[in-house]
């Protein structure tokens, strides 16, 4: 298994303390999802440049992301969403909108990686991480990535509860037949 780079782990580190301050101040967490979410999940196995984030008030975690030296992203040929830090200029960071997974995620499941005392995201449980990009990929065949990420998802898992992974991908509207297919590692 491929290790996260200790440019990826810094750049975590500045955005954990963007999440704790962020959860202290208002008393709910950001969630880290998308192929960043993937790429802590796996230790590394899946690499992804770009941050997403599920906050509930968006103007007070953007006021957080500005008093940490966070900057809208403005440089040229990149995209004008968004942020980006100077100190790790190969990231990106967004703000996603809407609940965790709709509403339909169990909150009890996430999981908290703490890089430092003052630093720590919040994940989504890896069965809602495996929905969300079997979900992705019924969406969008043409691009199999989110079918190998949800793959590799749950062949690294510690432990799957099968039965809230089934209900998870149907109400993504992913395929719980591919499922039967794979095998887990472990």
């Amino acid at each position: 298994m491929a290790e996260l780079s200790s440019d990826y782990i810094a750049a975590l580190e500045a955005l954990g303390r963007v999440c704790a301050e962020y959860r202290e101040k208002i008393g709910a967490p950001a969630y880290l999802v998308g192929g960043a979410a993937v790429a802590l999940w796996t230790q590394g196995g899946f690499h992804s440049n770009d941050f997403d984030l599920v906050v509930a008030a968006e103007d007070c975690f953007r006021e957080i992301l500005l008093t940490h030296g966070f900057k809208p992203e403005d440089r040229q040929g990149k995209l004008h969403i968004g942020y980006f830090h100077p100190g790790h200029p190969q990231f990106g960071w967004q703000l996603v909108t809407g609940p965790l997974f709709d509403g339909l995620a169990d909150q009890a499941r996430v999981v908290q990686i703490e890089f430092q005392p003052d630093s720590a995201v919040i994940l989504p449980a890896v069965e809602d991480m495996i929905a969300d990009r079997l979900g992705q990929y019924e969406a969008n065949r043409r691009d199999p990535s989110r079918l190998h990420q949800a793959k590799l998802l749950f062949q690294v898992a510690k432990t799957i509860d099968m039965d809230y992974l089934r209900r998870r991908i149907a109400q993504e509207s992913g395929d719980v037949s591919l499922l039967d297919s794979w095998h887990r590692e472990n």
